[in-house]
């Protein structure tokens, strides 16, 4: 499977359902995109401010000439030609500042793909090699209109408002060797506080907060009762079960004789961890999975 870099660019969604060996290919050309964009970007940035300055340099250059008494003819030639020169320098400038922005739309979010990256490595452990996961990852920003979830007036400042906001950029699912079926979410949240402030001057002001509130990772397990059916039996121990790195808090838990559902909220500071989004994974996938495996021993002494 290739990435269309047009679709990339467009839409900053990628889309697959396809063996885990596919899209982890898929995963990794996205990183080296996202590498060779931020590189390019780098590159005609600098170039666009070298123009500018030379530019800069120009104009002053002009002002120098025409204070100094220098013969006419030579002082009109030097300025037409520093002239040319700053027509040619804006030109190459607008270029620059256009191939900068057009690698800008290719620099994806980083720490998205990053963590996808491991979930799956992860998880292929324990997926057959010839079975499909699904999986939607998005590179939007998560404030943007389409994500706004709800607007509410601010509790304690008349007049103002609170736009607030919800991402999913993270969507995957798949099934175990085991036939437990999983899907995992990640969802971003953000809040931004608008309004009118008087000053001290008596002037109105308007002001704008953006805050972010953090991080919502779902795990949803759908497993076969014949193997796992006396997990009924411990949902009691389900939630003593459950260990979470220092920021992150469990929301909800709940178990059915189908399926245990949880989710887990990151703090806003480490919303954009790679490393924290991973670990809080990671350990969910585990926490069930002890519950699983001692109601799979109980499930065998029953029989």
């Amino acid at each position: 499977m290739s990435i269309e870099l047009q679709t990339l660019r467009k839409n900053h969604i990628y889309t697959a359902k396809a063996t885990v060996s596919s899209v982890m290919a898929d995963l990794q050309e996205i990183a080296g995109i996202d590498r060779l964009a931020e590189l390019q970007q780098s590159k005609h940035g600098k170039r666009a401010l070298y123009y500018f300055l030379a530019i800069i340099g120009a104009l002053l250059l002009i002002v120098v000439l025409s204070i100094l008494k220098i013969e006419t003819t030579i002082l009109g030639l030097g300025i037409i030609l520093l002239l040319l020169g700053i027509f040619i320098l804006t030109i190459l400038l607008i270029y620059e500042l256009f191939k900068k922005i057009k690698f800008g739309r290719l620099n994806v979010i980083n720490y998205r793909y990053e963590v996808t990256q491991r979930v799956v490595q992860m998880l292929a452990r324990d997926i057959d090699e010839s079975s499909e996961i699904e999986l939607t990852l998005s590179f939007k920003p998560t404030v943007t209109k389409e994500n706004k979830a709800e607007i509410i007036p601010h509790l304690s400042k008349t007049n103002w408002k609170i736009d607030k906001y919800q991402h999913e950029w993270l969507r995957l699912k798949g099934q175990f060797l085991d036939k437990t079926r999983f899907l995992v979410t990640a969802t971003e949240l953000s809040k931004t506080q608008y309004g009118w402030k008087r000053g001290r001057s008596g002037k109105s002001k308007y002001k704008s907060k953006r805050n972010s509130v953090g991080l919502d990772v779902v795990l949803n397990l759908n497993y076969p009762q014949r193997r796992y059916g006396a997990v009924k039996i411990l949902q009691n121990e389900v939630s003593n079960a459950v260990k979470l790195p220092n920021l992150s808090y469990m929301k909800g838990l709940k178990v059915t004789e189908k399926a245990m559902y949880m989710i887990v909220r990151i703090a806003p500071q480490v919303a954009d961890n790679s490393e924290e989004i991973y670990q809080t994974i990671t350990m969910m996938f585990l926490s069930f999975y002890q519950v699983l495996n001692l109601a799979k021993v109980l499930s065998k002494e029953s029989r």
